[in-house]
């Protein structure tokens, strides 16, 4: 599933993207003394950490030991998160499958599977009519069914299991058949030997994707393999704390940040062929960009979106700079990622501060929608999945990378580091 949430991130950088150095610290966690949580935190079993009571027993293991989901915190909470035909194994987190209960061969770390519910339900099976398969489980005896099918409501008959309704199935289109499925691409995409992951063709074929790297002292290039791009010369900038590129037009625009507000200034240069950068110039922005840290472009009409995290506003030029207006600065506290898809005509952007969250809004700032308000903390660097119409972003506190789709809907988790709670 993380190679193709891989694939899905490539794609919507649209063969280029960039990486641009972010050091955010964040607020340290005591280790060595009891905290005291509010009323509305839960401590966890550590002793020195604290989170919500509202993420307590949520299926979601917010404590660094996960007691804000054991049993005994959350005594009713039975639901399985096991694919069908499959059963949980006691107190952890394994799948198993159904026709290895009983077998005989204890599958469980603590030979749960093969306990004394074997010998006390296995005479039951033959009383629950079953359509296919049976199995003796610790609650007793329960129906399961073939692979590609799941029970029905009945608990006995068995029906088609839709494998597109689950997150990370297919790359891209997923068609749901009787006891199966399958996965395809869309026009621009070849599929892999997975035959469930997409991967956007090179046109022409020996112009290979890249990565724009920004430091403080130039932009360089590499392919995605990490190898460096070694034909193209690098331009020197003093430092640079946004970048974007127009695919299209081979065409790459910065920020050049100076000593003050007026020498800070938009820089736009060509790489034809990523041999060198060629006719750099300056286009003259009317607002001020000293304090901007972020910036995406409109690859349809040219128009370039700023992110400035201390006046606390999103706003956006024309392509020549000379016209600029303010798209947002209400309920706004830290403004840093942005994304647009223009095809759509919709701005993704994330904020933290008093209320941390990930937004959209249309291109002329209206229709402004909540899509993450909650288990966000510091949320930063965010891009799409233009395909799949997914948002993806980076929180940086809570040390996570999850995806939403575009109507803040069916959330998940892509990778995740060390938990840090405070």
């Amino acid at each position: 599933m993380l190679r193709i949430a891989a694939n899905m991130l490539a794609t919507g950088l649209l063969f280029l993207g960039f990486i641009h150095n972010l050091e955010v610290i964040a607020p340290a966690r005591a280790i060595d003394a009891p905290r005291t949580c509010s009323p509305k935190q839960f401590v966890c079993k550590d002793g020195v950490t604290c989170i919500s009571k509202g993420w307590r027993c949520d299926r979601e293991k917010d404590c660094p030991d996960g007691s804000d989901e054991e049993p005994d915190v959350c005594p009713h909470s039975t639901v399985s998160r096991c694919p069908p035909n499959e059963y949980q194994c006691g107190g952890t987190e394994l799948c198993i499958h159904m026709s290895k209960l009983c077998n005989g061969v204890s599958d469980c770390t603590d030979g749960w599977d093969e306990g004394p519910h074997c010998r006390e339900y296995i005479t039951n099976c033959s009383h629950m009519g079953c359509k296919e398969h049976c199995a003796v489980t610790p609650a007793g005896p329960a129906c399961y069914c073939k692979t590609g099918y799941e029970i029905s409501p009945d608990g006995k008959t068995c029906k088609d299991f839709d494998e597109c309704s689950l997150y990370g199935t297919c790359s891209q289109n997923c068609t749901n058949t009787e006891g199966s499925y399958t996965c395809s691409c869309v026009e621009g995409y070849l599929s892999q030997p997975d035959n469930r992951s997409c991967k956007a063709k090179n046109v022409p074929v020996e112009r290979l994707p890249v990565l724009l790297i920004a430091n403080s002292q130039n932009i360089n290039a590499t392919f995605l393999s990490g190898t460096t791009v070694n034909n193209l010369l690098s331009t020197s900038t003093k430092q640079t704390t946004a970048m974007d590129f127009l695919y299209a037009e081979e065409k790459v625009c910065w920020i050049h940040v100076g000593d003050s507000p007026s020498s800070t200034n938009l820089k736009c240069a060509f790489i034809p062929n990523l041999k060198s950068f060629t006719d750099e110039r300056i286009i003259n922005i009317s607002f001020s960009l000293h304090h901007v840290e972020q910036m995406a472009i409109d690859w349809l009409t040219g128009n370039f979106y700023f992110v400035d995290d201390v006046d606390d506003r999103i706003f956006v030029c024309d392509k020549n700079g000379q016209t600029c207006v303010t798209l947002l600065d209400q309920e706004l506290y830290n403004p840093k990622g942005i994304a647009l898809d223009p095809t759509m005509g919709k701005v993704f952007f994330t904020d933290y501060g008093q209320i941390p969250k990930v937004e959209r809004c249309d291109m002329d700032g209206q229709n402004r929608t909540k899509l993450v308000d909650s288990k966000i903390v510091f949320p930063h660097g965010i891009t799409l999945d233009l395909v799949s119409r997914l948002v993806y972003w980076a929180d940086a506190y809570l040390d996570y990378i999850e995806v939403v789709d575009y109507e803040g809907k069916n959330r998940h988790t892509i990778i995740q580091g060390l938990l840090v709670r405070k």
